[in-house]
C-alpha cells in the first residue's frame, strides 16, 4: 500500500469518519456522540502542555497536526488539568497547520511544504495495519525537527458506522517500537516521541517510545 495507492479499507474508512464527523456516532456503552463531539480534537488537549514544552525547548515555530479532527480547541477555549487556555493557538504561540481528510475544511494539506513539530494524536489506531507505514512515512516526511505521536493500544468506546470498533489497528507498544524504530533510521536528525496509551487492569498509563529524547525533560 502507499499515499498514491491505499487499501480499499482505508478509503472505505475515511468515508466512515466524513460521516461519523456530520451525524455523530455510537458508543460501546450506547450513548450517542453527537457531531459537534465527534472527534472534535479533545484527545490533544491532555498534552497541551507537554506540546508547548516541546515547542519551547527545541525553537518550533512552525507546526502540523496530522490527523486533527475538527480541530475545535486551536481557536476556542478549555480547561485541562487545572490549566485555563484561550486556544491552542494562542497558547501554543506557533504558525500551526491542520489536516484531516476526514473533516472537509482541514482536508487541503501542502505536499511540499515541511514543519519544525508534527504531532499526530488519536489517529494511527484508526489506521488498517497495512497502511501503517506509508501513513508513518507520510507523517515523518514532513517533520523538519520534531514528530510526537500518541496511540491507543487498546479497544475504543466508539463504534464506527459498520458497527465494528473505531479503533481497527491494536498493538502493543513492542509493534510500534518496531514500526517507528525502522523510519528512525532514515530521519535520523529528528526527535521522536511516541506515546503508547496502555490499560492495565482498567487503568490507562502511557508508555512512551523515545528517540533522541526523553518526556522526563518536559512536564507531562
Amino acid at each position: 500500500m502507499s499515499k498514491t495507492i491505499p487499501s480499499k479499507e482505508y478509503l472505505k474508512n475515511i468515508e466512515f469518519y466524513k460521516k461519523m464527523h456530520k451525524d455523530g456516532f455510537s458508543l460501546i456503552n450506547g450513548v450517542r456522540s453527537s457531531p459537534a463531539e465527534a472527534y472534535n480534537g479533545k484527545s490533544t488537549l491532555q498534552f497541551a502542555k507537554l506540546i508547548k514544552d516541546i515547542i519551547n525547548k527545541n525553537q518550533i515555530t512552525t507546526m502540523l497536526d496530522y490527523g486533527c479532527g475538527k480541530g475545535f480547541f486551536y481557536d476556542n477555549p478549555f480547561e485541562v488539568k487545572g490549566l485555563k487556555v484561550n486556544s491552542l493557538r494562542d497558547y501554543w504561540d506557533t504558525k500551526i497547520d491542520l489536516y484531516d481528510p476526514c473533516y472537509e475544511k482541514n482536508s487541503i494539506i501542502d505536499e511540499n511544504k515541511i514543519y519544525d513539530l508534527v504531532i499526530s494524536i488519536d489517529v494511527l489506531e484508526h489506521i488498517p495495519s497495512q497502511d501503517i507505514n506509508w501513513v508513518l512515512e507520510k507523517i515523518f516526511s514532513k517533520a523538519k525537527k520534531y514528530v510526537f505521536i500518541n496511540v491507543a493500544c487498546y479497544s475504543a468506546f466508539a463504534l464506527l458506522p459498520n458497527g465494528k470498533n473505531a479503533h481497527i489497528n491494536v498493538n502493543d507498544q513492542h509493534w510500534w517500537a518496531e514500526k517507528i524504530l525502522k523510519l528512525k533510521k532514515k530521519y535520523i536528525g529528528i526527535k521522536i516521541i511516541c506515546v503508547c496509551s496502555l490499560k492495565e487492569n482498567g487503568k490507562r498509563i502511557l508508555f512512551p517510545l523515545q528517540f533522541d529524547d526523553k518526556i522526563i525533560n518536559y512536564d507531562l
